[in-house]
């Protein structure tokens, strides 16, 4: 095996061997098994966070052509799915008028088809119309302000009101008010697009990582499984627990990664739409799954549910899924980390951090 490296990287950027990633932190070198490969590390801004790469290319890969493979996946996706954006696709479908059948994207398609599955399977826990209410507690602002018990009550009448209808399937809003995000899935279906397009173009082995939302290519150096490390939802500067995956995306929801605060309490910005407040009970739910579409959404929905709920949810829907929950003590107790029984002996925690967090993997 030869190996080269070549590091790409924007001038105000900076990557380096630890790539940052939201909610998790990678680490160990990527290799080419049996075949000569170039490794090419590179970062860039998308989607309002940061994506960061790391991949074994092909030597008749360009180092160029598999970034812009990348930066054009999560491109594509941004600019259908961007809440930001008012010219998008999902701010169109916001300003439609009531009882009129839209047109959908394949992208736009997928991503609502999946959201619906989650919905219908959560009992409403995971809901792509809360749109409204992240504006009403102000993560669109980024300045937070209680909403009052009208506002949430207009907001709340406004939740999940559409449908898909027909074949391929057009969207019908049933209410004008309801607004749609997809936050808590599309990072995922980007995810998935720019992996199906890099294994097209030959490429056997890498990290993806968009704000958190990763996808393990190939295996590690010279062993079968990726180590990852799970960020501490307690201080998200530091790790207090790794885990190990191969050819799996990885997700994480937790309130620590974006949140406003309104009269000095802190509040997440995954919303219960069962309450129109932000989502307690979980201080961070972790999913490694086949799909980054499938890990991201149900992180969001395990956070909704929290501990109990989200447990018989993956019984009955979901049992070929591993999940990691940080559930918080009772009075500042320790905290219990509660995971599926597949990650035995794949999931440990970190050195000093064996009197914070206690283990366990329910049967």
């Amino acid at each position: 095996m030869k190996k080269q490296t070549t590091d790409f990287r924007p001038a105000s950027k900076s990557v380096g061997f630890v790539l940052l990633a939201g909610s998790f932190l990678l680490f160990l070198i990527l290799s080419g098994c049996g075949q000569e490969t170039e490794e090419c590390q590179f970062s860039f801004e998308t989607m309002g966070t940061v994506a960061s790469l790391r991949l074994m290319l092909p030597t008749d890969l360009p180092a160029e052509k598999a970034i812009g493979i990348v930066e054009d996946s999560f491109a594509e996706v941004n600019t259908a799915l961007s809440t930001w954006s008012p010219d998008s696709e999902i701010s169109r479908l916001s300003r439609a008028a009531a009882d009129s059948a839209v047109n959908l994207s394949p992208l736009l398609r997928t991503c609502l088809t999946r959201s619906l599955k989650l919905h219908e399977q959560s009992g409403g826990a995971f809901d792509p119309t809360a749109e409204r209410l992240m504006r009403l507690w102000g993560f669109y602002r980024r300045k937070g302000v209680l909403p009052s018990t009208t506002a949430l009550d207009s907001a709340l009448a406004d939740l999940g009101k559409w449908r898909l209808e027909g074949n391929p399937a057009l969207v019908v809003k049933e209410k004008p008010g309801t607004h749609f995000d997809l936050g808590g899935i599309a990072k995922g279906l980007a995810v998935d697009l720019a992996v199906a397009r890099l294994r097209k173009a030959g490429v056997k082995d890498g990290l993806l990582d968009l704000g958190g939302n990763l996808y393990c290519l190939g295996g590690a150096p010279d062993r079968e499984d990726w180590r990852v490390g799970i960020r501490n939802p307690r201080n998200r500067d530091e790790l207090f627990a790794t885990v190990t995956i191969s050819e799996a995306s990885v997700a994480t929801s937790g309130s620590y990664e974006r949140f406003v605060t309104i009269d000095g309490h802190r509040y997440g910005h995954i919303m219960n739409p069962a309450t129109g407040r932000p989502a307690e009970g979980l201080l961070s739910a972790s999913v490694i799954a086949h799909e980054g579409i499938l890990a991201d959404g149900l992180s969001t929905t395990l956070f909704v549910l929290g501990p109990d709920a989200a447990w018989d949810f993956l019984d009955a829907y979901y049992p070929d899924v591993e999940v990691v929950l940080v559930v918080p003590g009772i009075n500042e107790g320790m905290d219990t980390v509660r995971a599926t029984p597949g990650l035995r002996g794949r999931l440990k925690l970190l050195p000093g951090f064996e009197d914070q967090y206690q283990i366990i993997f329910p049967d």
